[in-house]
């Protein structure tokens, strides 16, 4: 079921990007850094990951825009312990431009799937959690640098996102 959601997601932003209809004015790429906070923290290392994002235009200062990625926790246990979590945030936002400043919330879904091994015993779970980030970053020419908090039950982090955009 994770599966298809994912795939419909992803085909539904290429879509929607590759349309390029009046509002669609980018599409981003970009490189994420996630670091655990509060007891997530405690369990887990820093994540990384990829995302990618549609905008589209409302007017000159806002956007819609549409994220699809993942990022790979590792977790942080002793020398016969390994494991990690895997997080895929389908988000919804709004992005509002102040001269190259902006904030972003966002409202959506996160797939997590874990997995753990300790000296040959192990197991794996996967759950789908309604997620919501407040964020914000600066833009200049294409590039992209955000920050923001991420809230996904139990697994918050602080996130950072480094993009390029491409005009359509």
């Amino acid at each position: 079921m994770r599966k298809n959601i994912l795939m419909t997601t992803f085909a539904l932003l290429v879509a929607v990007g590759a349309m390029a209809q009046d509002g669609f004015h980018k599409i981003g790429v970009g490189a994420e850094i996630g670091l655990p906070m509060g007891d997530f923290g405690k369990a887990y290392n820093s994540g990384f990951g990829a995302t990618g994002k549609v905008y589209y235009g409302l007017n000159e200062n806002a956007n819609i825009t549409g994220t699809l990625g993942y990022i790979r926790f590792g977790l942080d246990g002793g020398p016969d312990v390994s494991g990690h979590m895997g997080m895929v945030p389908i988000m919804f936002g709004y992005h509002h431009d102040f001269d190259g400043l902006y904030i972003e919330p966002q409202l959506g879904l996160v797939a997590l799937s874990s997995k753990i091994d300790m000296s040959g015993f192990g197991g794996s779970s996967s759950a789908t959690e309604v997620s919501l980030s407040l964020g914000g970053g600066y833009s200049t020419g294409e590039w992209d640098f955000g920050l923001r908090y991420q809230i996904v039950s139990n697994a918050n982090f602080l996130g950072a996102r480094i993009a390029y955009n491409f005009s359509i």
